[in-house]
């Protein structure tokens, strides 16, 4: 199936749950160029990765979520391992490792702010340089609970969380949100000539976005706290 995400062409294979993750992305064969910008194929799925012990739909989503991650580069794209919502026209992403609390972080805005909260995805959202500008974008790779709407929504800010006893954010140093950047879109250190594209998408990122640290309980006045500082912080970059 041919899907137009972040707005690129790419095809998908219809296995597993792809089909449903994909729905809302696909695209009527008469709408499609000469060839897909991205090719997704089973192929090339890692068999040592069901040594982990996933579930076939795990497995399938692990792999070809690679796999985009890794193509997408190849057309200016960085996939964050974050959670993204929109507020007033801005996408405003929460990073943290998997399990301690950047999907959490999102609920504790619609906790503090209601329907002007839309949560467009919960996992990967993909992030593209385009007009002059950082923009992210829904993708089917949305975590387990599948949150994800189709949507091209301006970059503001991003957040990195930390858990605490107390809420206290920070802006991150251009070093501090490289190091942190790396550690939450990269999945082959190995390839250096990938690595040196992702460094440069990341430095690119760090220069015209703000970026910050909060330690933060899961309240909603933590929320607020982190809306404040990267919404003042992009209103004074021209965001």
């Amino acid at each position: 199936m041919i899907c137009k995400i972040a707005e690129l062409l790419v095809d998908v294979p219809e296995v597993g749950d792809l089909k449903s993750r994909c729905r809302d992305y696909t695209i009527d064969l008469a709408q499609k160029a000469t060839g897909a910008d991205i090719y997704i194929r089973t192929e090339r799925f890692r068999p040592r990765t069901k040594e982990l012990g996933l579930d076939e739909n795990s497995y399938i989503y692990l792999e070809s979520g690679i796999q985009f991650t890794t193509d997408v580069l190849n057309h200016g794209g960085l996939v964050l391992h974050a959670s993204a919502v929109e507020v007033g026209g801005r996408a405003y992403l929460f990073s943290a490792p998997c399990g301690t609390g950047k999907s959490t972080h999102s609920r504790m805005w619609k906790a503090a702010f209601g329907d002007s909260v839309s949560l467009f995805n919960d996992d990967k959202p993909v992030l593209r340089f385009m007009d002059g500008a950082w923009y992210a974008y829904g993708s089917p790779w949305c975590g387990k609970d599948g949150i994800n709407i189709n949507k091209k929504v301006k970059l503001a800010g991003i957040c990195f969380l930390k858990q605490a006893q107390e809420n206290k954010i920070r802006r991150l140093s251009t070093q501090e949100s490289v190091h942190r950047m790396i550690w939450q879109t990269a999945h082959n250190y190995a390839n250096v000539r990938r690595m040196d594209m992702r460094l440069s998408l990341i430095e690119s990122v760090v220069k015209k976005i703000p970026i910050f640290e909060l330690e933060n309980r899961p309240e909603p006045e933590a929320a607020r706290m982190s809306y404040e500082a990267m919404r003042c912080a992009a209103e004074e970059s021209g965001i």
